[in-house]
């Protein structure tokens, strides 16, 4: 009886054990705790931006007869900077020192914002839409609107992500490129 007594009692500490107390999925399994990435994105408006520099650099710049960058917050610590030239207008990404081009376009480029690729809360990527211009003899970045394409470029750890989305012939290009950035976050190079 005595036997039987303490089985039972053993038995029940082990299932009250197994029940109340059991390892959670994740502690088993890591990948559970994680779950699958969630993308999403943000925009950065182009048509409400600051100047890229200081009070004094501005004056120094207009001093020597140069242009003032537009300067505009994006998400993570990034920047969209607009550099003008006499015909164009130079798009790159910042980020403290690193730097890189998205796209050039003519002076009055039609942008009205810059999509960025989330994955869990944090930026990996970027997408713009670009126009290709007829040109003139003078600047190739001007005249008629003769295509659109949308720049998918990853940022940094992600510079692998680089493509291009023509808008003209492809079913939702805005999904398609989507898809790619998210399928690069994925698919990291080794």
């Amino acid at each position: 009886m005595r036997t039987t007594v303490l089985l039972v009692a053993i038995a029940l500490g082990v299932t009250s054990l197994a029940g109340n107390n059991a390892l959670p999925a994740s502690a088993v399994n890591p990948a559970t705790a994680q779950g699958a990435t969630r993308f999403s994105s943000v925009y950065t408006a182009l048509t409400k931006c600051g100047s890229g520099m200081t009070k004094k650099e501005e004056r120094e710049a207009e001093k020597n007869g140069q242009d003032i960058p537009t300067r505009c917050k994006g998400p993570g610590g990034y920047d969209v900077y607009i550099y003008y030239s006499a015909c164009a207008s130079i798009f790159s990404i910042t980020k403290g020192e690193e730097s890189f081009s998205l796209a050039m376009q003519t002076v009055n480029w039609k942008q009205k914002n810059v999509e960025w690729r989330l994955a869990d809360g944090k930026p990996f990527a970027v997408i713009m839409r670009t126009y290709e211009y007829g040109g003139n003899d003078l600047c190739t970045t001007d005249g008629k609107v003769t295509g659109e394409s949308l720049i998918v470029k990853g940022l940094k750890g992600y510079e692998h992500i680089d493509a291009e989305v023509k808008v003209k012939g492809t079913p939702n290009p805005n999904l398609k490129a989507r898809e790619i950035a998210d399928k690069g976050y994925a698919n990291p190079k080794s």
